[in-house]
């Protein structure tokens, strides 16, 4: 090999060390001949931009991308090394799918490609925005399995274990959304929602709500609430509520008429014998008005 040669293949080295840094190492031991596989890399380092304003110069090439710029210890250049337009979960946009968007300056692990020089966010420290935007269901949740015994040859592997009957898990369709949570006691709560109703179901009890009423059961015991009526006991019920003020002062006017009723007597007209019972009655009006409960 000519000394020129030489020269040139060292020169070449030295800006490969410089360019790539410590990840040069992860590169050399990479297979290759594998659609560029072998030459990616894997990148920790921070958001220093989030392209999600339409007003931003950058934003007509940019939108739905962050910039994300490399610790010092993965890179030997002197200057920051500023990846733009890295993509968010391997999606090319943030319109609908899956997104996560990282904070600002929060810590991030990239995946770039030289073949396609694409780069993609694979790790978040810090997430502004999480969404799961699915076209036909999501289901979110968690089961409780039993414990793994790892010092027991015969213990069941973590795909065999047993469900402890302890799980909560939420069901989306595009027309609505179904929480359910289950307990090793065999109680079980859920709440249903869709875009006209409402339903808490908890064992014998339910609450019940739509647009124009909402009804709270306890076995076959009501309460609806509807618009210009209150029901108590039962949904179809027919019998109006008194107004206690009202009621109480009708009281008073009748005891107090009753009080002014004459007897005549052989000595003259004279006040009934039970007058005093009836200024009894009357302070004891007030005593049957709750103080907690009023109607209208």
């Amino acid at each position: 090999m000519s000394a020129d040669k030489s020269n040139q293949l060292l020169i070449r080295e030295a800006i490969r060390k410089i360019a790539l840094g410590r990840s040069m190492e992860r590169i050399d031991l990479a297979p290759g001949g594998m659609s560029g596989i072998g030459t990616a890399r894997m990148v920790h380092g921070y958001v220093v931009k989030i392209h999600d304003d339409p007003s931003d110069s950058e934003y007509s090439e940019y939108a739905g991308t962050i910039d994300v710029g490399e610790y010092p210890d993965e890179t030997a250049s002197s200057e920051p090394v500023i990846h733009k337009g890295v993509l968010l979960s391997a999606a090319t946009s943030d319109k609908g799918g899956f997104l996560i968007v990282p904070t600002l300056f929060s810590d991030v692990t990239i995946f770039m490609d030289a073949a396609t020089r694409y780069a993609y966010v694979v790790n978040f420290s810090h997430v502004n925005i999480l969404r799961l935007n699915a076209r036909q269901e999501t289901i979110i949740g968690v089961t409780e399995l039993e414990e793994l015994d790892p010092s027991s040859d015969s213990s069941p592997d973590y795909d065999e274990l047993e469900a402890t009957g302890n799980e909560a898990i939420t069901k989306y369709t595009p027309t609505s959304a179904v929480t359910t949570v289950k307990n090793d006691q065999d109680k079980e709560a859920s709440v249903f929602i869709d875009a006209e109703t409402i339903t808490h179901t908890v064992d014998k009890s339910e609450v019940k709500q739509t647009a124009d009423k909402v009804v709270q059961k306890v076995n076959s015991t009501t309460i609806s609430v509807a618009d210009n009526k209150v029901a108590l006991g039962d949904e179809n019920a027919t019998e109006p509520l008194v107004l206690g003020n009202e009621l109480a002062q009708l009281m008073l006017d009748f005891m107090t008429e009753c009080s002014k009723v004459m007897t005549p007597t052989l000595m003259g007209t004279m006040s009934p014998i039970n007058f005093p019972n009836f200024i009894s009655l009357t302070s004891r009006i007030q005593k049957f008005l709750s103080k907690t409960s009023y109607t209208k």
